[in-house]
């Protein structure tokens, strides 16, 4: 194969049970490159490898696809993808024995090096690229600039000896205001380019979602294929019995190719997902299934790059048929994310089609709160993380709009307020709340300090201050410490610098929800110690409940305590605890 579309690499994993495959999109960093694949497997022969795995573990196959965000290297994707490997079969034992890991890597371009350059061959080539006019008009405004500047100089020297010193003078301050006004914009554009941002969204948008979406469907394709079958339908009908479950993680502007993607996989003439014209159509239900041999598992969302208006029921939601096909969805946030709160935000001002400052805002920003109303104090439970759950274990009954009183944008400013705008009919269910949300904003570790040597309580991806909303000072001392490398705002739930503690709740709980599911997670929990006391309460407080019940509600609470430990505070879709503790039956009509 001349030109594959995508190139795939077997991961060089140690110690490590989990197979593991690295998928790279061969799309070009700019349009003029060429491809410079050399000497490559032919990517076929790794897809036919992937296919004999699930084929062999049967019931047991599940695949995992991770995918990075923004700014990201192909050495630094590879290197995430086979730490999470390695991590996950350490720690996660009873994960599917037929799990398989696959990394992809879209063309993400770094900012100062990578596959298009260094910094200098990038401003080299905007400077290239840059249009003829605006071309022109940046060379004549920087020498107008140094002439204004050298004769504003001349001219202060000038007024104080001649007579017409002045004049001379306000001329060359005239030169200089008008050369700045004219070369400012261009600036402007110039360092919006440099950053790369709106670059890597088109490339996400063109090649990084439809790349995987091919690749997904070659290994659809591949699985349905079996030699000695004659009858192709007879292969179909098989697979249509147990589907093999598909979960992605996506991390910053990898959520947008995991939505984007699923959105073109989904069977758009599927009966369940018709329904009518309605804009809140109640008869859509759209299935979990994905062509032949498919179906969407979890969904894992951390610090993800597209608007909160992807979980505000409406017309203005363009992900709401893709999102509730997922069986399990969860996204990790953070009031204090400054990449996403200074650099997303501002980028999507220009692009983002929204009238008011609340519609720009980034999903991976949301915060939860237990708020009683506007203009009271917030109410942060003291024996309980998760907001929504009694201290009896029972969950509160807040369903709609109640569910979305929880989540904020901004202060003082519920998602309930937001959609309340865009519209929720009555006893409308809320996209929302088939979401389970983990906000890291006080997240913090234990860290030996090896300067004092002391072992102190330091934040994760915020300096965890403990304070129901950040103030514009805070907003300001997270921007120093994440543009000064400080502390890791945007990718800290995953990745920590050697002189940094590890984010170990926030890894245990993407790494382990995204392969166990909730139920399974939740089954690693009997060993903490709280469960049992926690056992002997629920056991006491709810006699009437089934002894499975009772026990997943005591290590719910577990979960609750581990979390609260460490200042999560968590959101629990009402989902996961009807389907995962109670035992109910998944119930997606209305949403």
């Amino acid at each position: 194969m001349s030109s594959p579309l995508l190139i795939i690499q077997k991961l060089d994993l140690e110690n490590c049970q989990i197979p593991g495959y690295f998928v790279i999109s061969t799309a070009p960093i700019n349009v003029e490159d060429q491809s410079q694949i050399k000497n490559q497997t032919d990517p076929e022969i790794f897809i036919q490898q992937i296919t004999q795995y699930l084929k062999n573990h049967g019931e047991d196959a599940e695949i995992l696809i991770m995918i990075h965000g923004y700014n990201t290297g192909q050495s630094g994707a590879e290197w995430w993808y086979k730490t999470a490997c390695e991590y996950i079969s350490q720690h996660y034992q009873k994960a599917p024995k037929g799990l398989l890991v696959v990394g992809y890597r879209w063309s993400s371009e770094k900012i100062s090096e990578g596959d298009s350059g260094n910094f200098k061959d990038k401003i080299k080539f905007t400077q290239q690229a840059l249009p003829r006019l605006l071309s022109l008009i940046s060379k004549l405004g920087i020498v107008g600039v140094i002439v204004g500047l050298i004769g504003t100089i001349a001219g202060i020297f000038a007024a104080l000896s001649l007579t017409f010193g002045v004049e001379i003078l306000l001329a060359f301050v005239v030169l200089l205001i008008l050369s700045l006004i004219a070369i400012s914009p261009i600036l402007t554009i110039v360092a919006l380019r440099l950053t790369g941002y709106f670059r890597d969204t088109f490339r996400a948008a063109n090649y990084g979602v439809s790349d995987l979406v091919e690749f997904i469907r070659q290994l659809d394709q591949s699985l349905v294929q079996n030699v000695g079958a004659d009858d192709r339908q007879t292969q179909t009908a098989h697979h249509e019995q147990r589907r093999i479950r598909l979960s992605f993680i996506g991390h910053s502007m990898g959520a947008f190719v995991v939505t984007n993607a699923v959105r073109i996989l989904s069977d758009v003439f599927d009966p369940g997902s018709i329904g009518n014209l309605d804009v809140n159509n109640r008869n859509k239900c759209p299935s979990s299934e994905i062509g032949n041999a498919l179906c969407l598992g979890k969904l894992v969302l951390v610090a993800p790059d597209i608007p909160a208006e992807a979980i505000v029921s409406g017309r203005a939601n363009t992900l709401r048929s893709s999102l509730r096909r997922f069986q399990e969805a969860y996204l990790f946030c953070n009031e204090g994310d400054m990449a996403l709160k200074l650099a997303s935000t501002s980028a999507n001002y220009f692009s983002f089609p929204a009238k008011t400052r609340d519609g720009g805002y980034r999903l991976g920003n949301v915060m939860v709160r237990n708020w009683l109303g506007r203009g009271r104090e917030s109410r942060q439970s003291a024996s309980s993380s998760i907001v929504n759950q009694a201290e009896d274990g029972q969950l509160v009954n807040a369903r709609g709009a109640g569910f979305l009183d929880y989540l904020f944008i901004r202060e003082q400013k519920p998602l309930s307020e937001r959609q309340l705008q865009v519209g929720l009919e009555e006893n409308q269910k809320s996209i929302a709340e088939l979401f389970t949300y983990f906000d890291c904003t006080n997240y913090q570790e234990k860290y030996h300090d090896p300067k004092t040597g002391q072992e102190k309580e330091v934040g994760i991806v915020s300096r965890a201050l403990g304070k129901s909303f950040l103030s514009f000072s805070d907003y300001v001392s997270l921007s120093l410490d994440f543009f000064s490398g400080k502390i890791d705002t945007h990718g800290g739930y995953i990745f920590s610098s050697q002189n940094r503690p590890q984010p170990e709740l926030s890894k245990r709980l993407i790494y382990g929800l995204s392969c166990l599911g909730f139920e399974g997670f939740l089954e690693t929990l009997k060993t903490d110690a709280f469960f049992e006391r926690s056992l002997a309460k629920i056991v006491a407080l709810h006699p009437n409940l089934t002894a499975l019940q009772q026990e997943k509600m005591a290590l719910l609470q577990t979960l609750s305590h581990l979390c609260g430990e460490r200042g999560m505070q968590v959101l629990l879709a009402p989902e996961r605890y009807h389907v995962d503790i109670l035992g109910q039956r998944r119930d997606r009509n209305d949403y």
